[in-house]
């Protein structure tokens, strides 16, 4: 199984499935990736991370309440 986990602006980190359920939102990147750790163990199968970092291609406008913030880094763990 592969889990994403994706950071935040204001540091805190959604941990996500593969297929784009967000499963729980910790208050950084290192609580979430040990929660992953930990299932890696429990499963018995080995971790691997690999990090992406998403580029927003325009500046967002003004008026954009929109949550996402596409420049925040992402971590596939799988």
């Amino acid at each position: 199984m592969f889990f994403f986990i994706k950071e935040w602006p204001n540091r805190s980190a959604t941990l996500m499935a593969e297929n784009g359920t967000v499963l729980w939102t910790f208050a950084n990147v290192s609580e979430a990736r040990r929660v992953c750790e930990e299932w890696y163990r429990v499963q018995g199968e080995q971790v691997d991370y690999k990090l992406y970092t998403l580029q927003d291609p325009e500046p967002a406008e003004e008026d954009d309440t929109s949550l996402q913030d596409l420049s925040c880094a992402c971590c596939a763990v799988g």
